[in-house]
């Protein structure tokens, strides 16, 4: 007798009673008891049935080399520990993971699993499924490295990394990338959308203009509005342009000067701007505004429109706003080097999102002319240094940085203890450049060590990181 007769002859009997009618002898069993026990065991080796239906997950596979164990103790240190890092170290430890292809050991994903989280879409393929374990099939996110995205695959990944792939697909084919998004446009959420768009700015040309029309029934009044000022920028557009309209509203032009008439602009406030208001309705107003367009209503060259506003402070700091959404870094430095001695102040309430679309040499060159660490004054808030840092979201260079070591704020601070937080110090190890690590460690060693002692972690973790081989 096999297993599937004791399964379907002799166990429904003993299950139910019967006795009379037991084939005993054919299993060779003298009682129901051993019967039973018998049936029992041949159960053990019984297969299961096969489902009809499988659900199988495809498996993870992450080819980015597993920290060095030198660097693996450190970021479990400054990651797990009492006070875990978070803020600007945690974004650049992810950055330099990205930068130098490493992934976290498997073993440590549970014990930095807020970071993880937190961080997933940047940490890699692991990272992304152990933080999604208990998250429904359907809604899971899939994750592609950038660096293996194609024209098939790039609407798979998240917001960030498509607009970022669109972003260098209108670099090298701005056709094509506008065929790319176009295909997938009603299928993208609002957010991505923006994102998406955003992407536009890069080789904006008159062959967009098709596109950016359709758009002014979007459903997203941001994606709408966005539309709106690109359409505006395009070469030749002849249609009205009400931001335009709005800020030349606030400008009276006119003549100065006893014997040289030279032409002076000044802005009007709206009765309704107060001094804590006045940087975001600046930024409003005229930052939609390309700095070229301006200047053509105005009849004057760029240069010219900046020096007509040297008395106007609020003037000169919309220019600024409009310079740095325009990517002239140019004009930036002409503002900031001759008119605007404390430039960062003005950009005080805003984040930077303003620079998402500048390439890290951008960023450098932007808080280089914008935060003058030699003008801070000994009242500058050392919150300036966080400020900078958000800003910058990278390394400074050297000259930048021996400039932030020498400045009256950060004087001030060593000799004040209560003048600080940890974020602070958190902030100046992000921006310290390699060579100059050994300089910071001796300041912090100056310093309370349970504010600086993150900051000293993540130094170490950086020289960790960039000595080993991925």
């Amino acid at each position: 007798m096999n297993v599937p007769d004791l399964k379907n002859v002799i166990l429904p009997k003993l299950l139910s009673g019967v006795r009379d009618g037991l084939p005993l002898d054919a299993i060779g069993a003298t009682d129901c008891l051993q019967a039973l026990a018998l049936t029992g065991q041949a159960l053990r080796f019984d297969r299961p049935q096969r489902p009809e239906q499988f659900q199988v997950e495809e498996s993870v596979v992450d080819h980015r080399a597993i920290l060095p164990d030198a660097a693996r103790k450190l970021m479990l240190l400054l990651l797990s520990g009492k006070n875990p890092a978070s803020g600007p170290l945690a974004a650049a430890i992810v950055r330099t993971l990205a930068e130098r292809k490493f992934r976290l050991h498997p073993f440590d994903l549970p014990k930095l699993e807020p970071f993880v989280k937190a961080h997933a879409e940047s940490l890699g393929a692991e990272a992304l499924a152990f933080s999604q374990r208990e998250t429904p099939v359907a809604q899971k996110q899939n994750y592609f490295a950038p660096e293996r995205l194609n024209d098939d695959n790039w609407m798979l990944a998240s917001p960030a990394v498509k607009a970022g792939y669109v972003r260098s697909r209108r670099a090298s084919d701005p056709d094509a990338a506008r065929a790319m998004v176009e295909a997938v446009w009603t299928s993208e959420s609002a957010d991505s959308r923006l994102r998406l768009l955003e992407a536009f700015r890069e080789a904006l040309s008159e062959k967009d203009t098709l596109f950016l029309k359709g758009l002014e029934k979007d459903r997203a009044p941001r994606v709408r509005e966005l539309a709106q000022r690109l359409l505006v920028r395009l070469p030749g557009f002849d249609g009205d342009d009400p931001n335009l309209r709005a800020a030349l509203e606030r400008i009276k032009l006119s003549k100065a000067g006893l014997i040289f008439k030279r032409t002076a602009l000044t802005l009007e406030l709206p009765a309704t701007v107060r001094d804590f208001t006045k940087m975001a309705w600046l930024n409003e107003t005229f930052g939609p505004v390309g700095l070229e367009t301006l200047a053509e209503a105005l009849s004057l060259p760029v240069d010219d429109m900046v020096a007509a506003a040297e008395k106007q402070s609020d003037l000169l700091a919309a220019f600024l706003f409009m310079a740095t959404r325009d990517r002239r870094l140019d004009v930036v430095r002409t503002i900031t080097d001759r008119h605007l001695r404390d430039s960062w102040e003005a950009f005080s309430q805003f984040d930077a999102q303003m620079l998402a679309d500048y390439s890290p040499d951008m960023r450098r060159l932007w808080v280089e002319h914008i935060f003058r660490p030699d003008r801070w004054a000994v009242d500058t808030s050392p919150w300036t240094i966080r400020q900078m840092a958000q800003w910058l979201d990278g390394q400074a260079t050297e000259n930048l940085f021996s400039a932030i070591l020498q400045s009256k704020p950060w004087h001030s601070l060593r000799k004040d203890n209560g003048r600080y937080e940890a974020d602070i110090l958190d902030s100046m190890a992000v921006m310290s450049p390699s060579s100059m690590r050994p300089t910071l460690r001796a300041e912090l060693a100056a310093l309370e060590p349970a504010k600086s002692g993150n900051a000293v972690l993540f130094l170490d973790l950086m020289d960790s990181l960039e000595t080993a081989h991925a």
